[in-house]
């Protein structure tokens, strides 16, 4: 990201997220060092962006998730991809869903996620690469047909889902739409790039805060 961008909406949001905790939830075979992290740290630079490396077994990446929400109680959480899906599961946080893969385990076997998998992003334990194999697929399915479980009227007020047009690895807006009203479409690809973040991600987020910071009022 050009810092020079970065400053410009820092320069005209300073108080965005100041002072407050954000948890961002990496995609399959990602890291929390990958570049939404970088642009996250850059945007909001007076915000604590909790980023954990999501262990590879689905029920442990649930209650590491879980246990950090418990311990951080983040202001808003925001998931790509995997991350999204996981995401959708934290109930009781402002949350933005980006491309969710809300059937990980079908995206997994069309797009060849299986076998020998190299991450995308270097990991804090030094970990380069994990072995896919059918009983792990299993364990992806069962915890994404979890998905929309503590769905109710107060969730739909704090869940945002966004949903690239040129997406072409995922698509759940339909599904997503069923159940949570808030489903908005932006213009780019299944990864979040520097456009799409400043333009369809930021909004969002002003919106959340905007309307918290109505509801203090009240």
């Amino acid at each position: 990201m050009e810092q020079q961008t970065a400053n410009q909406y820092v320069k005209q949001f300073p108080d965005l997220l100041k002072g407050k905790t954000v948890m961002y939830v990496h995609g399959f075979g990602s890291s929390g060092q990958s570049g939404t992290v970088e642009r996250l740290r850059i945007v909001f630079p007076n915000t604590r962006v909790v980023a954990p490396d999501l262990p590879v077994h689905p029920s442990e990446a649930q209650a590491l998730l879980n246990d950090l929400c418990e311990k951080e109680q983040p202001d808003l959480i925001l998931g790509t991809s995997m991350g999204g899906m996981y995401t959708e599961q934290l109930y009781g946080y402002d949350r933005i869903c980006m491309n969710p893969a809300l059937c990980i385990a079908d995206t997994m076997q069309a797009h060849g996620l299986t076998g020998t998998q190299t991450f995308q992003n270097p990991r804090l334990d030094g970990v380069q690469q994990f072995y896919v194999d059918k009983a792990m697929v299993k364990e992806y399915r069962r915890v994404s047909e979890q998905r929309f479980k503590g769905v109710s009227d107060e969730e739909h007020l704090r869940v945002f889902g966004l949903f690239g047009d040129e997406d072409d690895v995922v698509d759940t807006f339909d599904l997503f739409r069923e159940h949570y009203p808030q489903a908005i479409r932006f213009h780019g690809e299944h990864r979040i790039n520097d456009r799409s973040f400043m333009h369809s991600v930021l909004p969002v987020i002003r919106w959340i805060e905007c309307m918290n910071e109505r509801s203090l009022m009240r």
